[in-house]
């Protein structure tokens, strides 16, 4: 059986630079920089991430200033606010949430070769500037 021990990044917690984790990871703090997960990436309300998080996937109820890059599934919790693009094979979006950016559903295999593409996100900005 998998241990599915998660970190925790409690609310008195500010990061400045990416976070790579091998699990999950939930986040009542601050992240300033990308978020790289193996596992889910869960944001608590009033937690900020400014930063791509690229994970399998994700639930967000706190606000992201960034792109989402999720293999499998995000949620957008009814607390939530991104702004930035996102990018899963299945998405909820609850009542409630706010979302600023342009919305892509993808097959896994196609997610999973983004998450190994360094420059997404670079690409993604590219698609916004355009707009």
């Amino acid at each position: 059986m998998k241990n599915s021990m998660s970190s925790i990044l409690g609310p008195e917690v500010e990061i400045n630079g990416d976070v790579k984790v091998a699990g999950d990871l939930l986040i009542y703090g601050k992240v300033n920089g990308n978020i790289i997960s193996e596992g889910a990436v869960n944001s608590a309300k009033g937690s900020l991430v400014k930063g791509d998080i690229k994970a399998k996937n994700a639930s967000i109820s706190g606000k992201v200033e960034g792109n989402l890059i999720i293999k499998e599934k995000v949620v957008l919790g009814k607390n939530s606010y991104l702004t930035g693009n996102l990018k899963a094979a299945i998405i909820t979006i609850d009542e409630g949430a706010k979302f600023d950016g342009m919305c892509s559903m993808v097959g896994n295999q196609q997610t999973s070769d983004n998450l190994n593409n360094t420059k997404t996100s670079s690409s993604l900005n590219t698609a916004n500037e355009q707009i």
